[in-house]
């Protein structure tokens, strides 16, 4: 098994995974936004599988620190979604206030933890495949 095809299985798990979790707290049927949600999930899965070959080179050139630096992938990453939803969230709905900076402070927050517990999980499940199937 190659690390590309490693890559190919992750991404697709990964984007699989993630739209199963994001349908279950969708209405039914899911509004017609959702298409934007759904291309996120698309554009997340597409990093994991850019990201993939580059933590089993880690992995074989035992890298100092590559958890960490995992770990802040997947941070980097979630803040850069939190960002990308914050600009593009404009309702125009009247009766709605905008959101406050705590509010701001807590959707980065949150988005910078699920990518980090995201890249650790995806490093995690590739290190043990690389070890189980014997992947260079």
């Amino acid at each position: 098994m190659t690390s590309k095809s490693i890559a190919s299985g992750a991404a697709g798990s990964f984007f699989i995974l993630w739209l199963a979790v994001l349908l279950a707290g969708a209405d039914f049927p899911p509004p017609i936004g959702f298409i934007w949600i759904i291309s996120l999930d698309a554009i997340a899965a597409g990093l994991v599988y850019y990201r993939v070959p580059t933590y089993i080179n880690w992995m074989d050139t035992g890298k100092r620190g590559r958890w960490l630096c995992a770990l802040l992938d997947g941070a980097a990453a979630g803040i850069i979604f939190a960002l990308v939803t914050t600009l593009s969230n404009r309702t125009g709905e009247p009766s709605v206030p905008p959101p406050n900076v705590t509010e701001y402070l807590i959707w980065f927050t949150i988005l910078g933890i699920v990518g980090a517990i995201n890249a650790i999980g995806v490093y995690g499940i590739v290190n043990l495949l690389r070890r189980k199937m014997g992947v260079k």
